[in-house]
């Protein structure tokens, strides 16, 4: 069973103790004292978003977003080696409470920076929407290569939607020898609605979840 509860310490120094290692590693000396102790603290201090997934009453990861300049968001999110567990539900909580709420309050603007090498955190970003804008090199003080991660209210009022990876999968799906990201029609952008839909989907600023939305994200894990 996995609950979402608001941020607090107890619970988020825990996940920040018993990180992912690439999560500590991209983390962590981004972080003045590189403490999980302190990183745990600065979390439940900040005045944005902040969440976490508990496992079986277990803290599996800690995910939320701040506000950094008027409308724009650094989106943020570490996890335990139980990720798989509370993935699904993370996933959904971000694409259908937290992103809304951000957009409909006005954000014009979210990134997240997230390291080279850090495979599985990049396919999940693409899965929540973000496209890579650009990449940089000494990042920090260990030097390593950082990639910026995005959702622009210009893209969502462009494309309808934050669906681009699903449409991408679709199109592959329905012809093989295209790699090419599938765009949408013109005549079908529109800004999406929250009605449910057939089996089992439901549309989103994301586009539709349901079996398939599933199965990417446990590719992922």
């Amino acid at each position: 069973m996995v609950d979402i509860v608001p941020a607090r310490y107890g619970d988020v120094v825990y996940i920040a103790r018993n990180m992912r290692k690439l999560d500590a590693e991209e983390i962590l000396p981004l972080t003045w004292s590189r403490k999980p102790e302190d990183l745990a603290a600065g979390v439940c201090a900040s005045n944005g978003i902040a969440n976490v997934a508990l496992s079986s009453g277990r803290p599996v990861a800690a995910w939320g977003a701040t506000m950094t300049r008027p409308q724009m968001w650094t989106v943020w999110m570490f996890s335990t080696d139980r990720w798989p567990d509370v993935a699904l539900t993370v996933t959904r909580n971000i694409r259908r409470v937290m992103m809304p709420s951000m957009i409909e309050s006005g954000a014009v603007r979210a990134d997240c920076w997230s390291m080279d090498g850090h495979d599985t955190a990049h396919r999940w970003l693409e899965v929540l929407g973000a496209l890579r804008e650009c990449s940089i090199e000494d990042y920090g003080a260990t030097r390593k290569t950082f990639h910026c991660y995005s959702w622009t209210r210009s893209r969502l009022e462009r494309d309808g939607d934050f669906s681009h990876v699903r449409r991408s999968v679709s199109s592959q799906n329905a012809n093989p020898t295209s790699t090419a990201t599938a765009t949408a029609s013109p005549a079908n952008q529109r800004r999406p609605s929250n009605k449910c839909r057939g089996n089992g989907e439901k549309k989103t600023y994301f586009g539709a979840e349901g079996t398939e939305f599933d199965h990417l994200v446990w590719a992922i894990r």
